[in-house]
């Protein structure tokens, strides 16, 4: 995918591989896209949150959104169980390094995550 061409959304779930600092091995993740359109236009990398599987989760934090596989929407996700959204773990991907985008996260919930990303750059 070219990171020319393709311009991501706030809410777009992405397939992308991350590094972790600890080993030299990478793992696909499904991060949120955070960053608004025009920055996702403008810059070559995108700013997304954090995903991991809710059941992973045993100390939810005040910044976790969960996109429940019950929610009415969650077809669309193209997730494939419960994901929590850590909206205060974020990071840069460069457009390049996203594989696929899977699906995208329902309204109502990502209202929550843009709310809760903002809060953490006011506290």
């Amino acid at each position: 995918m070219s990171s020319r061409q393709w311009s991501p959304s706030p809410g777009h779930i992405i397939r992308t591989h991350v590094q972790y600092s600890d080993s030299e091995a990478t793992k696909s993740r499904f991060p949120i896209v955070v960053s608004s359109s025009e920055f996702n236009q403008k810059y070559p990398e995108v700013i997304v949150a954090f995903t991991t599987s809710s059941k992973n989760i045993h100390h939810p934090k005040s910044y976790d959104v969960e996109i429940s596989d019950k929610h009415p929407d969650f077809t669309q996700t193209g997730l494939t169980h419960s994901t929590t959204v850590r909206c205060g773990r974020l990071w840069t991907v460069d457009k390049r390094k996203v594989s696929d985008v899977i699906g995208t996260v329902p309204t109502n919930l990502l209202t929550d995550i843009q709310r809760l990303v903002l809060q953490c750059f006011e506290e």
